[in-house]
């Protein structure tokens, strides 16, 4: 049964996974109850904000292990 001014059964798991995540991932500069108060385009907003700033870790990541895949160590030539 929906009610007029709730959310639908389907939306509340999305609805609290993005508060998890805006909670977790953002380091500390969230709490529960300020992102459950936010309008729903500002927390979309900061949402967004979040997955961009990981994306653009993850390349820069990425990039610094490349460099040093590049190098490889040789072996000593030691025999039994």
């Amino acid at each position: 049964m929906l009610t007029f001014f709730g959310l639908s059964p389907s939306y509340k798991p999305i609805l609290h996974s993005e508060i998890h995540e805006m909670i977790f991932y953002g380091r500390g500069g969230y709490d529960w109850n300020t992102v459950y108060n936010f309008p729903v385009w500002l927390r979309k907003f900061y949402f967004k904000k979040i997955q961009e700033s990981y994306k653009e870790e993850k390349k820069a990541h990425e990039k610094a292990n490349e460099k040093h895949q590049k190098k490889k160590i040789s072996k000593p030539g030691i025999s039994k």
